[in-house]
């Protein structure tokens, strides 16, 4: 299991964590859904069994026992879900546990010997590139593409971190393949299933902000300005301004 680092922040914690994996410590590692918890407890320890106490199981406290049973090493994803620490016998095992939520110092100091903590992607650029680098190969994979795409510029949705960095790269190596057949194929596809559905009176008022939207904004984009871009499509500007209000193109 491989723990990307590229941030000086993050390269320090996977030093931190290379050690610990020789280390009979447990390990405590924090951070937001989706920032690499998980993936950063595997590194550790990449044999060890793993259970998501706040999904896996009705009764977590009873199935991290039995593992434990037969296994050194055992990681405990959403840690600060189990209500009954007290059932659990832990012993001299090795405990890799993640949360999203601040522990009781108490609660840390007798399980745990080490503490980690991941700052979410927004504050890590250069782990975020390298991931969507990642993501991108997975996605060309997928799809069969051999296209080269230069993720600098490209602006990616961080909102869940990871999860939401692996879908966003997934739309645009998805978007940045098609061609003009497959944008038109796309479009009748979606109208077909708006028409069957649909009752409107004036089809082509209602969906030609499909072609006006994206239009206008692209324009502002390329051109940088109203007047410009008016000059470009042949129309007044107090129209293009009238149609960039009530399309709401940012």
């Amino acid at each position: 299991m491989k723990f990307l680092a590229a941030d000086s922040k993050t390269k320090e914690i996977a030093k931190t964590a290379l050690m610990a994996r020789n280390l009979a410590i447990s390990v405590l590692i924090g951070g937001e859904r989706g920032a690499g918890k998980t993936t950063l407890a595997k590194y550790i320890a990449p044999d060890a069994a793993v259970i998501n106490a706040d999904r896996d199981s009705g009764n977590p406290e009873s199935e991290i026992n039995e593992i434990l049973l037969r296994t050194d090493a055992i990681i405990i994803e959403n840690f600060d879900k189990i209500n009954n620490l007290d059932r659990i016998d832990l012993g001299e095992k090795k405990v890799i546990a993640t949360t999203t939520k601040n522990l009781n110092s108490e609660i840390i100091d007798h399980y745990f010997g080490l503490t980690l903590f991941l700052q979410p992607l927004s504050d890590r650029p250069n782990d975020t590139l390298l991931l969507a680098e990642m993501f991108l190969n997975e996605a060309k994979n997928l799809l069969g593409i051999d296209e080269k795409f230069n993720l600098k510029n490209a602006e990616f949705d961080l909102s869940l971190n990871a999860i939401s960095l692996r879908k966003s790269v997934l739309k645009f190596a998805i978007i940045n393949s098609l061609d003009e057949q497959d944008l038109l194929s796309l479009m009748q596809k979606f109208l077909r299933e708006k028409l069957r559905s649909g009752t409107s009176e004036n089809i082509y008022r209602d969906f030609l902000y499909l072609y006006e939207k994206p239009l206008i904004a692209a324009g502002l984009a390329q051109y940088g300005s109203q007047l410009r871009l008016s000059a470009a499509l042949g129309i007044n500007r107090n129209t293009l301004r009238k149609k960039v209000y009530e399309l709401d193109v940012k």
